[in-house]
């Protein structure tokens, strides 16, 4: 499990845990200062420091931070002949400080998984870190785009997983609901036919409801970030895109080619140009997916590549699709 929300899956409340923290790195380096990585008693960790070429040495000097109880500073350096001394022979031309936390359950874990818990939960959070001898944790309900670095105190931001709606429980979305719970991402999952909505089909969905005609207006839209449309009903799909386009939901993807998605915009009297940015249809980079799987891929790289602000106006432009 990659993803840092994955640790709430099996907290234990009476167990010790070790954060790893990035607080410094120079040149060239897999990740930057403000990275986490959470480890429990047995040496399980949740998330990545790097691509994996540090995470057995950080387990080693996390078992001495379990046994002493007691904060701990590595330091790496990969740099030329330096590298050659740590044997690791990583090549990546740079040098990193990493942080071992000590997470006593005694003292309710310096309120690190309350605060991950209710960020999980939709709150943003902030971490500062202390960068004096003593590393002081604090936490902050304060959104923060980014890390900070001022007066000695690294801030960290504590993101909400991004929510996603999908309307449709159609047999090609197992596929998005799983990618998406690799990254963190939480998906509920929508149709109006009782035959569909089987949670036991979409095992990696966090909720699949049963959602009539009459109750889609009732559903509170605020909570998600982004939108689906794949029921592979056009009456369907038209009137989800109408209450979605009049929502603050700022991605809304169609399934389906260029002309069923400017059919539907004219039957809701408007067109592409006036939601371009907003509205992505066909929905997904153009990667060349011809399955389920690649779709999915396709799909949840576009949502990704939207929230990062990245341009994708030529994947879903192409007039070929």
């Amino acid at each position: 499990m990659l993803n840092l929300f994955s640790a709430l899956e099996t907290f234990q409340a009476r167990q010790d845990y070790v954060l790893a923290i990035v607080t410094q790195t120079q040149g060239s380096t897999y990740r930057k200062a403000g990275t986490l990585m959470i480890l429990d008693a047995k040496l399980n960790y949740f998330g990545l420091i790097s691509g994996g070429c540090l995470e057995g040495d950080i387990q080693e000097h996390s078992q001495q931070v379990f046994e002493q109880k007691k904060d701990k500073i590595i330091h790496y350096d990969m740099r030329g002949d330096e590298d050659l001394i740590w044997g690791m022979g990583l090549g990546c031309d740079g040098a990193i400080d990493v942080l071992l936390k000590f997470l006593p359950a005694d003292q309710n874990h310096l309120n690190f998984f309350s605060s991950l818990e209710a960020t999980s939960k939709g709150q943003h959070n902030s971490l500062q870190l202390n960068l004096s001898d003593e590393y002081e944790l604090s936490f902050h309900k304060k959104r923060l785009d980014e890390v900070q670095l001022s007066d000695n105190k690294l801030l960290i931001p504590l993101t909400p997983p991004l929510r996603i709606l999908i309307c449709g429980a159609s047999p090609d979305v197992p596929p998005v609901a799983s990618i998406a719970k690799q990254l963190g991402w939480r998906t509920t999952i929508i149709d109006h036919r009782p035959d569909f909505v089987n949670p036991d089909h979409f095992v990696d969905a966090n909720e699949v409801l049963l959602v009539k005609r009459s109750q889609w207006q009732n559903i509170d839209l605020s909570q998600f970030d982004a939108a689906i449309v794949m029921t592979h009903q056009f009456e369907r799909d038209e009137d989800y895109l109408k209450r979605l386009i009049q929502s603050q939901v700022s991605y809304i993807g169609l399934l389906g080619p260029t002309a069923r998605r400017d059919k539907l915009l004219k039957n809701l009297d408007t067109n592409f140009e006036q939601h371009e940015g907003r509205v992505f249809g066909p929905i997904g980079l153009d990667i060349g997916a011809d399955s389920p799987e690649t779709i999915a891929l396709a799909i949840i790289a576009e949502i990704q590549a939207v929230k990062a602000k990245k341009a994708v106006g030529f994947c879903y432009q192409d007039e070929t699709r």
